[in-house]
């Protein structure tokens, strides 16, 4: 921490952001390489208590010394992580917003991800990690260019589709 208190003996919540560099930070928030200067730890904690599976236990943890900061984020243990895919798809757990993923494709093969993400109250980042692991489970793939294609809905298999 930038003050030389250890961010493990504050309350997140009031934490305040400070910049080491202020001439840079400027520069990285024009350039749009950063979304809202000090909102980072707040995120991190709102944007994994909606994770499906999310416990209170499993909420992020935060710890610092002098030279290090380290967060440290929990997997539930029955969510679906890219690459737990055994070859049996009617075997394959999909989380509840995959399956709203899937639900929304079907109604619309041309949606966007950026539709998706607002239709689902989610980052576009988040909506991203799901498409990838529906695809590499062979769920579902992009057919045509990223800007003109559709989603094809590969196996019908799974529960819910």
């Amino acid at each position: 921490m930038y003050n030389g208190m250890l961010i493990q003996n504050l309350d997140i919540k009031d934490v305040s952001s400070e910049r080491r560099n202020p001439i840079l930070a400027n520069v990285m928030a024009q350039l749009d390489y950063m979304e809202k200067r000090g909102s980072g730890l707040t995120r991190i904690c709102n944007e994994t208590k909606a994770l499906d599976g999310y416990k209170d236990e499993l909420k992020p943890v935060f710890k610092s010394s002098p030279t290090q900061f380290q967060t440290i984020i929990f997997a539930a243990s029955d969510t679906l992580n890219v690459g737990d895919h055994d070859g049996d798809v009617s075997e394959t757990k999909l989380t509840e917003r995959q399956q709203k993923i899937l639900n929304l494709i079907k109604e619309s093969p041309t949606i966007t991800g950026k539709q998706m993400s607002e239709t689902l109250s989610v980052s576009q980042r988040t909506i991203e990690r799901d498409l990838a692991a529906l695809q590499k489970n062979g769920v579902l793939k992009r057919d045509g260019k990223d800007n003109d294609g559709m989603w094809v809905i590969v196996k019908k298999s799974i529960k819910g589709i």
